[in-house]
């Protein structure tokens, strides 16, 4: 079968991560994606190593243009012409300076889905704010307050984890801009915003902030409940407990630590018995975890239907058979390793992914598939308008 998205055509204008991670779900799912580049790249190019560049940014094709000139920006709107998806997260100052905000570019083709990524929003003094996620997402978010608590120091965000999550975001909206086209035959302005996919991440302890309910932030062992809690075994390694549904779990996990006598305890008969004691609780399961290592630990569990997974190093996933089973990881035709894209549209592709392209390497090839002749593209290059 063909891919979900095979035909449908998409331009990107994006640096660093979240607008080309958002392309690059898209081109996963078997869209045609024109990456447009200025002549020394997308900045991500030799910002960091080519796994964190690479990863967002294969099977795209490559242009460079130089924006700032006529005969650029007139190739721009050729591609966007013929384009079903644009996906851009330049900034709004930038995009108007160019001629490629949404009113100017959806004036001149209607059916286009126009996807972009901003910072902290497209209104009030800080829609052109340079952001990163970082910042918008992690930071003023509150994500990275709420794992600590307060007067604690916030810890780092891995690589491109707001990005990710911004660029799933933008995918999601520019599908249902496409699936809107096919009732309407009219395209949309799709939007989101590093600061808005960051609350949303954190939304649940949000909600309950902004409806009066402060959450307890920097929670360290559990979350409020000790059955869903992180536990080290006496190899070192640690693990989290899942029970979610507390008193389901709670007897299957006394018996796998052979503490059954707890469930006679009169103070621990429901849940918020559970929260309210919970340092004694950890207490105890460290106690009795701290006598096996994680081997035996997970014989038990498997034995009494205890909930519950490791915490895992990268080393460890990448060997996952689990995270093999579940298609984490797909081939390049190179023999690198991607990570897949988030979702499958079943059956999913078991053909190896293209790899990242290099800068312009399909700018001919696409010039000519616009109608320009070679006399054409050499006086582009003589011009400086592509390389």
């Amino acid at each position: 079968m063909a891919p979900p998205l095979a035909g449908v055509r998409v331009v990107e204008l994006g640096v660093a991560l979240a607008g080309p991670a958002a392309a690059g779900i898209l081109a996963a799912w078997g869209a045609e994606v024109v990456k447009v580049e200025p002549h020394e790249g997308d900045p991500q190019r030799g910002n960091t190593t080519n796994a964190y560049f690479s990863q967002d940014n294969r099977a795209k094709r490559s242009i460079a243009l130089d924006l700032s000139t006529p005969q650029g920006s007139s190739i721009m709107a050729s591609l966007l012409d013929r384009a079903d998806v644009f996906v851009t997260n330049v900034r709004a100052a930038g995009l108007t300076r160019l001629g490629l905000d949404p009113t100017t570019v959806l004036d001149r083709n209607p059916r286009l889905v126009y996807g972009r990524i901003s910072g902290y929003g497209f209104e009030g003094p800080a829609a052109d704010r340079p952001g990163y996620d970082v910042g918008a997402f992690w930071s003023r978010a509150g994500v990275a307050a709420a794992l600590v608590g307060p007067g604690n120091e916030p810890p780092i965000p891995r690589p491109a984890m707001g990005d990710h999550t911004t660029g799933v975001s933008l995918a999601a909206a520019i599908l249902a801009g496409l699936f809107d086209r096919e009732r309407t035959g009219e395209g949309r302005l799709v939007q989101t915003s590093l600061l808005r996919a960051g609350a949303f991440a954190i939304s649940s302890d949000l909600a309950a902030q902004v409806n009066g309910e402060p959450p307890e932030t920097g929670l360290r062992r559990a979350l409020y409940n000790p059955m869903l809690g992180c536990y080290q075994a006496a190899d070192g390694r640690w693990f989290f407990l899942l029970g979610l549904q507390a008193m389901r779990h709670w007897p299957n996990v006394l018996a796998a630590i052979g503490r059954e006598d707890l469930l006679d305890d009169e103070r621990l008969t429901d849940l918020m018995a559970l929260v309210v004691h919970r340092n004694e609780i950890i207490a105890a399961f460290d106690a009795e975890f701290a006598k096996h290592p994680l081997d035996e630990w997970a014989r038990r569990f498997a034995e009494h239907d205890v909930w519950w997974d490791p915490v895992q190093s990268l080393e460890e996933i990448a060997a996952d058979p689990i995270a093999v089973d579940a298609g984490v990881f797909r081939p390049t035709v190179t023999g690198r390793t991607a990570i897949a894209p988030p979702a499958d549209v079943d059956p999913p592709s078991l053909e190896p992914m293209a790899e990242v392209p290099e800068l312009g390497q399909h700018t001919e090839e696409i010039l000519l598939e616009l109608g320009f002749d070679w006399d054409r593209i050499t006086a582009l290059a003589d011009e400086g308008v592509i390389p």
